[in-house]
């Protein structure tokens, strides 16, 4: 089963050009059989989006828009899990990619982008989720202690950075951090000169639970 790991949709994301059906139709093109949805969850991704920061309950279902845009456009057979690419307020640049939860998790954890990232791998491990530094050695980023991760993305296939993919899969192996692969699609032109990522896992996978205990137990490869 091949899977998108990393993809946004133009619902949420401020600075994606594709609607959540398109996403869905773009995944579907590359023979994925699924992908997990990775908007962008921030105060400025909001606000951006919202022209205010709304209370927490209306920015959850706010986020959940592109989740839920894409579950209904899905083509029978065709998975649709729900992920972010969060960055907390007032750290740096990082942006994190995490599965694994579901949206109780988000209307529950009021103010998580407001957390720095020891608090928030606190959070992640003790509900089970899947912490990954994303593209960590695009310019601009700073080096997570890898303690506090789960997983690094190894592989970013958005042309118009550059994420120096090589330099990552090395860090990763060195500290031994489950490699990771996106596409880290937009829609637009972001696919020009692009290599789509994603993972192959060994089975399918029902939902998040399954696909994070695949990971965490290795029954994938990156492509």
């Amino acid at each position: 089963m091949r899977l998108e790991m990393h993809i946004h949709t133009s619902e949420v994301s401020p600075c994606a050009r594709c609607t959540a059906a398109e996403a869905v139709r773009w995944c579907v093109s590359k023979g994925c059989g699924g992908m997990v949805v990775t908007d962008h969850f921030n105060e400025d991704a909001s606000k951006a989006k919202l022209k205010q920061l709304a209370p927490w309950p209306q920015r959850i279902d706010h986020f959940m828009s592109g989740y839920n845009a894409a579950t209904e456009a899905a083509p029978p057979g065709f998975l649709v899990l729900l992920g972010m690419e969060i960055r907390f307020m007032g750290q740096n640049n990082n942006d994190y990619l995490v599965c694994g939860f579901d949206e109780q998790f988000l209307y529950d954890n009021e103010g998580i982008d407001r957390m720095d990232i020891k608090r928030f791998s606190e959070l992640s491990r003790m509900s089970g989720l899947l912490l990954a530094q994303a593209h960590p050695f695009r310019w601009g980023m700073c080096l997570t202690k890898t303690e506090l991760l789960d997983a690094f993305e190894v592989y970013n296939g958005n042309a118009h950075h550059a994420s120096h993919n090589d330099f990552a899969a090395l860090w990763a192996r060195k500290h031994g951090l489950l490699p990771l692969s996106g596409s880290d699609y937009h829609g637009g032109d972001t696919d020009k000169g692009m290599t789509p990522g994603g993972i192959r896992l060994r089975e399918p996978v029902r939902d998040a639970r399954e696909l994070v205990q695949a990971i965490k137990e290795r029954r994938y490869t990156i492509l």
